[in-house]
């Protein structure tokens, strides 16, 4: 049985792959983003934050902001989409049996909702942390217990 775990945060991502609890992980990939390290203002430096219309009526003017997405809210969004497409493929090719995800809370809500449904069936866990950059042996000692519980035994009164 494979598991793949994926580490990631905005702008990196790591996929692990996990056989046995007592067997070391192997790093599959190590996948950059820098663009996700970039602010708002670096990704567009001229982009107002609202508009203003200007209605063809004499004397009329009204002020609107719209909803919107901020620049870096989007590029996370193009990321978590990326690593998405890259598991979806994995499921489809038969790579893994199913997966675990580690991303800070906002970047897990994201992918959760970049998945397609058949790729969420094999979602095994998630954790909400960033450890994007721990090493294959340090991520593994912090998740074991998460991949390969130990079974429980049960009291004797």
């Amino acid at each position: 049985m494979a598991t793949w775990v994926l580490v990631c945060d905005a702008s990196r991502a790591k996929i692990f792959l996990a056989t046995r609890r007592e067997d070391d992980w192997k790093l599959l990939e190590d996948i950059k983003h820098p663009a996700g390290r970039e602010t708002s203002q670096e990704l567009h430096p001229s982009s107002p934050p609202g508009r203003m219309q200007v209605s063809r009526s004499v004397g009329a003017r009204r002020s609107s902001m719209e909803p919107h997405t901020t620049p870096k809210d989007a590029e996370v969004e193009r990321f978590a989409k990326h690593l998405a497409s890259r598991l979806d493929a994995a499921i489809g090719q038969h790579l893994m049996d199913d997966f675990v995800l580690v991303a800070p809370p906002h970047l897990l809500g994201v992918l959760r909702q970049s998945f397609a449904p058949e790729t969420v069936k094999h979602l095994k866990n998630s954790v909400d942390k960033d450890l994007v950059s721990f090493d294959a042996t340090e991520t593994r000692a912090r998740l074991l217990d998460v991949l390969f519980p130990l079974p429980t035994v049960p009291h004797k009164n």
